[in-house]
């Protein structure tokens, strides 16, 4: 009976640990553009913030294109270029890292159906230790440069914290 109880003790103990780590991240400001026309694909951005240790985006998911990828810029031949992020991004202790336009993002190729002004849409990210933290991103008009500064858009919606279960 000791070591059924010393079992149970150590698994719930490692859940408590996993919830509180989780705890330490927090996205928020999360936005994407409405689509334009017949646009196949789109983006999301939102800022990841992190009060407990080092932990990484190692994926991403969503049910709304064919593929949905973590993504970056790079200057190549003096061409800046859109590529697949390999490895994940890393996200420092008591740290931040911001998916914006320019850097980091989310890439949705081939849409499902249009990203539609004053929707909201779910992902998920998948932290290294974390785990799977799901978000909700407001979609904005298409001239919109971010949830506090573009198109009249200041109300911070978007903004939440994460827990993983």
């Amino acid at each position: 009976m000791k070591k059924l109880f010393a079992i149970v003790a150590t698994v719930a103990s490692l859940f408590i640990v996993t919830n509180a780590f989780a705890a330490d991240i927090e996205v928020k400001d999360a936005w994407a553009k409405a689509s334009k026309g017949m646009v196949r694909n789109g983006a999301a951005f939102f800022d990841v913030v992190n009060t407990g240790a080092a932990d990484r985006i190692v994926s991403v998911r969503s049910d709304l294109a064919e593929r949905t990828e973590l993504h970056t810029h790079i200057m190549e031949n003096n061409v800046m270029k859109m590529r697949q992020v390999q490895g994940g991004v890393d996200v420092p202790m008591h740290g931040s890292v911001q998916f914006k336009p320019g850097s980091y993002h989310v890439m949705f190729i081939g849409l499902n159906k249009p990203l539609e002004e004053g929707e909201k849409i779910d992902i998920t990210l998948e932290f290294e230790k974390a785990g799977d933290v799901p978000v909700t991103i407001d979609v904005l008009n298409t001239m919109a440069m971010g949830p506090n500064g573009g198109a009249g858009m200041g109300h911070g919606h978007g903004k939440m914290k994460m827990n993983s279960n």
